[in-house]
């Protein structure tokens, strides 16, 4: 048993591999951010701070070559990767190593030069938040889309000079009830920038008063909106979201086998626990807190994800072996739902009321085809 790990539950044995699978690696390597989005839950939590610095970079790639599987780093968490003093020689370093290597921007601090040279290096992957089109008042926060448009086209014009195929450029947009009717439109829009993949999330709301701006709780209809958004095409991918409440329930991080490690070590399985922040669900009040499964200051990253801990955690998602808070008709009176501490069924932490799990809320989890990541 050496290599494996035995549950022994009431009637059955359960034995999961310890296997050294981690596919993609998410990397906040700050949580620090140039701008202050009015509906970012970072405006909301109760964690400091700080960058991550060069040694624990550094050990951090070091322990990823000792993963077999690992395909990409991904510059990602709660905080904006290029505000990092040292964020291109992180970029290089990456590359350097031979990873593939993603990032999430609002692309402010993306001046023409780095933008060369990101290409130049073969930055893989990256994704933009845009929320309207320049012409629509909508704004929750994220830079303004002439600005983002401009990168992009930017990042575009260096490709064909290089003669590059990469980086491939995502958008994701967060549909409300302030944008949700010019979707269709933006998706025109996005299409007509050359993007690669077009990915249509959900609020996660923070506050009661930002509950009133979500679109998958029945109050507007939503169906005409998809038909619209699934019969255009541009040639780009298509992520769309769930506006309703759906039975099935999966954990993309987990069945991508993905681990995100926050600017001071802790390794968390996903993002929804990277961090302590309240949540609205469906109109109910949820503290959240981090959940980490280890620091890798303190132990490699294989053992981590190896461990028995985490193993039995990946196996109770993917397996759905949780309740479902969300739509139990106890929801209204049960102390599991006030936080993700257990569920009712002794799991920690709590994914019951998740909503990544749902499909209602997307993250930038790359798709790998013949021609790279998407």
């Amino acid at each position: 048993m050496e290599n494996h790990h035995l549950f022994d539950l009431s009637d059955y044995r359960v034995l999961i591999p310890k296997k050294p699978d981690l596919r993609y690696l998410y990397l906040e390597i700050t949580n620090r951010c140039n701008l202050r989005c009015e509906m970012c839950f970072k405006q909301y939590w109760e964690d400091p701070e700080g960058d991550m610095d060069w040694e624990l970079f550094m050990k951090i790639l070091d322990d990823a070559e000792e993963l077999p599987e690992l395909e990409m780093i991904y510059f990602g968490g709660i905080g904006e990767p290029t505000v990092h003093p040292r964020f291109m020689n992180m970029a290089r370093e990456v590359k350097k190593r031979g990873f593939a290597l993603g990032i999430s921007t609002n692309g402010f601090l993306l001046t023409d030069e780095r933008i060369r040279t990101l290409v130049e290096i073969g930055l893989d992957l990256i994704y933009f938040s845009i929320d309207s089109i320049p012409t629509q008042p909508v704004d929750i926060g994220h830079i303004k889309p002439d600005y983002t448009s401009s990168r992009i086209r930017k990042i575009q014009e260096v490709k064909r000079e290089l003669g590059s195929d990469v980086p491939h450029i995502g958008v994701e947009v967060v549909a409300t009830k302030e944008n949700y009717e010019e979707l269709p439109e933006i998706a025109h829009y996005v299409g007509s920038l050359g993007v690669d993949t077009l990915l249509i999330s959900n609020l996660i709301p923070i506050t009661k008063e930002h509950s009133e701006l979500i679109v998958y709780d029945g109050s507007v209809d939503m169906k005409p909106i998809v038909d619209k958004l699934e019969a255009i095409y541009h040639g780009y991918l298509h992520k769309i979201a769930e506006f309703s409440l759906r039975t099935e329930r999966k954990c993309e991080f987990v069945d991508k086998k993905v681990a995100v490690i926050r600017w001071d070590g802790e390794v968390a399985p996903c993002y929804r626990f990277l961090h302590t922040y309240p949540e609205i669900v469906f109109g109910r009040e949820k503290k959240v807190y981090a959940h980490s499964f280890g620091n890798v200051r303190e132990k490699s990253l294989r053992d981590i994800w190896t461990s028995r801990e985490y193993s039995w955690f990946r196996y109770v998602v993917k397996n759905a072996l949780y309740p479902s808070c969300t739509d139990c008709p106890l929801n209204e009176s049960c102390s599991f739902v006030q936080d993700t501490h257990y569920d009712c069924w002794g799991n920690t932490p709590s994914c019951a009321d998740c909503l990544w799990s749902r499909r209602i809320v997307l993250c930038p989890i790359p798709e790998k085809g013949m021609k790279g990541f998407w």
